[in-house]
């Protein structure tokens, strides 16, 4: 060490000692003890005795006041705390797309909406198919319950990539007659809906939306009755989600695995139930807002289809006020060849965002 480096080592040190007898506690120079070693660090001999003045509260003399200014000072540099990552979408945590939302695999998640519908008020049931079939020949209740159930789990997460992971799903729908006490208050139709889906997590802008993930998927829907109400029917679909701030869309279209004639319990249930359907959601601060449109696309023909209007509110915690309106083919499996008008309302417990 040079003479100049221990000449200023020992001034500092004769300095901070006499700082901390001043100080009530003894420790009063403690703070500065960064600063002073920063001070050691400069090479000129008059910059480092004008740090240890400026840092010990003495003022230096001799010095322009350039000197004096803080950014001429060793002392120890603030990093600045690098930005929180940005808030998840909501589809990025419906399918775990970033690592801040994955749950691992086999942890139940949200799939579609699960919800209760105590009033659901249907102003044009199908009472032939079930007059027909020797059920329910008083005819139905207008007014019955729906409710529905769905959820998933991923199964194999990086499967073939690290973008892509296997889930497994389950959706269940009910109307149940629970207002019909002539006929003992039956569930006149529920739908079962088991899905295997490969989701491959994508990132591109299209029409100001960004791709989130795009999926392929094997479906079955049945709805568990026998001749002649026994429905069922095979998919594989494939799909795309979007979404940009607080809209999002979930395009799908789907193709029906061949059945028998003698197998078949619901012949030409694509002319009316439908090849595809979008959905669109927007979510306007504690307003959820949900439209549906399925079509056969066949524009030159029958054009045929449905649409659904969805609204949600938070009620209290995480439960939701919860309306429905639905117009079309396939209010169940059931009348997947009849034309339904439904207007329900209820309380919801997951919702799409």
């Amino acid at each position: 060490m040079n003479t100049n480096h221990f000449t200023g080592l020992a001034l500092a040190l004769a300095a901070f000692a006499a700082q901390a007898q001043e100080s009530p506690d003894g420790l009063g120079g403690a703070i500065e003890s960064q600063e002073l070693q920063g001070c050691l660090r400069l090479e000129d001999p008059q910059e480092r005795l004008t740090c240890y003045d400026t840092t010990l509260g003495r003022t230096p003399t001799g010095v322009s006041a350039d000197e004096l200014l803080p950014e001429r000072r060793a002392g120890p540099q603030t990093v600045e705390a690098e930005p929180p990552p940005p808030e998840p979408s909501a589809m990025a945590k419906r399918w775990e797309l970033v690592a801040q939302t994955d749950r691992g695999p086999f942890v139940i998640t949200p799939h579609r909406p699960t919800y209760l519908l105590p009033l659901s008020y249907n102003a044009s049931p199908n009472d032939e198919v079930y007059q027909s079939a020797g059920v329910l020949e008083d005819g139905l209740d207008r007014t019955e319950l729906k409710y529905q159930v769905s959820f998933k789990t991923k199964v194999w997460p990086n499967l073939f990539s690290r973008q892509g992971d296997l889930w497994v799903a389950y959706t269940q729908q009910s109307f149940w007659q629970a207002y019909n006490r002539d006929d003992s208050s039956p569930f006149r139709e529920t739908n079962y809906e088991p899905e295997v889906i490969y989701a491959y997590n994508t990132d591109y802008d299209l029409f100001g939306l960004r791709g989130r993930v795009f999926t392929l998927g094997l479906n079955h829907m049945s709805n568990g009755r026998s001749d002649p109400l026994s429905r069922s029917w095979n998919r594989v679909i494939a799909g795309a989600v979007f979404d940009n701030g607080d809209l999002a869309v979930n395009a799908k279209l789907w193709w029906r695995l061949p059945e028998s004639d003698e197998d078949d319990d619901n012949p030409g249930i694509t002319d009316y139930y439908g090849n595809g359907e979008v959905w669109t959601f927007y979510k306007d601060g504690p307003h959820t807002y949900g439209l549906m449109l399925r079509s056969n696309f066949d524009v030159s023909g029958d054009l045929r289809g449905a649409v659904q209007l969805d609204y949600s509110h938070p009620l209290w915690g995480g439960m939701k006020g919860y309306v429905q309106l639905f117009h079309g083919y396939g209010d169940g499996l059931v009348d997947y060849d009849h034309v339904s008008t439904r207007a329900s309302l209820g309380l919801m417990l997951t919702d799409w965002m």
